[in-house]
């Protein structure tokens, strides 16, 4: 097997004032494929360039110029011919019949530049290889391909444009894939509701815990008017909330949000058993994740040791709530949503003199309609308070004091309900 070697060296540019000039490109290989020489050429001197199927071969060569040049000898040396198209030169044997082929661009509307660079490639060669041409033309690299020497389409960062080589007829197929592909995404709004409920005000409001196994609470079914209406109430005892576990339900036979649960937190704030503590709304297009973060940075000291010295800093960790919300939308417009639930509770220990997180978390995927609400549920707040009453100065007396004044404990629980409403938003 023959032993190849290439080196390659990039010398400064030297500058002059009022010009500037480009840095050599020097090549030093032996019995080397002329693909890679070519493509380790145009990468040293930052040219884009595309070699065509049609380019095969051995070469050895040693010399010293600019990119452009070194480009064009070593073709040369190999009867490869180069063509320049605007800013992109390409390779091609000289027997190949470089009239019917040329460079085609589609400039990227909406979609992804590096996967409708991947589909292009699937419809030029057959394989998913890529490449990809940053803001200065230099090439970053490829996927899908342990190799550099198939590629047919780059990725102009700078102008959100796809370059690719071919004849009319390659390039009338590749514009029909990519313009099935390039479209304007659909969105969907996400608004979110985070409210603080008591436990027995968690009851009423009857939420419908069927994707946690847990029995249903009112049943809501449309009437012959073609409204809505709360036929009967089951309180049932196995849809209490159980500490630690996060639940998934959704507004029973998916009834809408405006027309029961809003009226009813509403209420229920009146009354003071609930607290609306966020009311978040965040717009994404479908297939890309939402966040919303709701919480705050807890310092958290941190010590280290170096060199018999104990240095102490403060490090910042994130506590509250995380949610990340992936939807997709169906043909039938119906959204299905992988959810992501954290919840980190910071507590603190006094022997510790430190914070400890409790964390919970919990992952689902569910199928809902447009404006449907889905509800996480299970996020119990426990809250302990001590009051002191005394009588004035003999509250404060050693021993007898203890007789003027009294200490009183007060526990509550409370649920921390999450209401989810996702919106597919018109294209319009």
């Amino acid at each position: 097997m023959k032993r190849w070697m290439m080196m390659a060296v990039l010398a400064g540019s030297l500058f002059l004032p009022g010009s500037a000039v480009a840095a050599p490109v020097t090549i030093d290989v032996t019995g080397g494929d002329v693909r890679a020489v070519l493509l380790a050429v145009a990468r040293m001197g930052s040219l884009p360039l595309i070699v065509d199927d049609s380019v095969t071969g051995t070469v050895t060569a040693h010399l010293t110029g600019e990119g452009e040049e070194v480009l064009r000898l070593v073709a040369a040396a190999r009867g490869i011919h180069i063509e320049r198209h605007g800013a992109v030169f390409v390779a091609l044997a000289a027997d190949t019949r470089a009239e019917n082929r040329r460079v085609h661009t589609y400039h990227v509307r909406y979609g992804d530049p590096e996967e409708l660079a991947h589909a292009a490639n699937l419809s030029l060669t057959g394989e998913g290889k890529r490449a990809i041409v940053s803001k200065n033309n230099e090439e970053k690299g490829n996927e899908g391909s342990d190799s550099d020497t198939q590629r047919r389409v780059l990725v102009d960062r700078a102008t959100n444009t796809l370059l690719f080589y071919g004849t009319e007829s390659e390039a009338l197929s590749v514009r029909e894939i990519i313009s099935a592909l390039d479209h304007a995404p659909k969105q969907v709004s996400l608004e979110a509701r985070v409210v603080a409920v008591s436990k027995q005000a968690a009851k009423e409001l009857g939420i419908d815990w069927s994707w946690s196994s847990l029995p249903q609470y009112p049943r809501v079914q449309r009437n012959s008017a073609g409204g809505w209406q709360v036929s009967e109430r089951n309180a049932g005892t196995g849809g209490t909330s159980a500490p630690g576990i996060i639940r998934f339900g959704r507004g029973s036979e998916g009834l809408p949000y405006e027309f029961y649960y809003s009226a009813a937190i509403r209420a229920l704030i009146t009354d003071g058993r609930a607290k609306m503590l966020a009311r978040p709304n965040i717009t994404t297009v479908q297939g890309h994740e939402a966040l919303i973060n709701i919480g705050a940075e807890v310092p958290v000291p941190r010590t280290a040791t170096s060199n018999n010295v104990t240095t102490t800093g403060i490090e910042y960790r994130e506590a509250g709530i995380i949610l990340r919300y992936t939807p997709r939308i169906t043909e039938d417009g119906n959204i299905v949503a992988r959810v992501h639930t954290e919840v980190s509770t910071p507590v603190y220990v006094d022997e510790l003199k430190a914070y400890r997180f409790q964390k919970r978390s919990a992952d689902t995927t569910v199928r809902l309609r447009n404006g449907e609400t889905m509800v996480i549920g299970g996020l119990i707040d426990s809250d302990e308070s001590r009051s002191l009453a005394k009588i004035p100065f003999l509250g404060d007396l050693p021993v007898l004091g203890a007789f003027f004044r009294s200490v009183r404990t007060s526990k509550t629980e409370t649920e921390l309900m999450i209401f989810l409403t996702a919106h597919v938003l018109d294209e319009g």
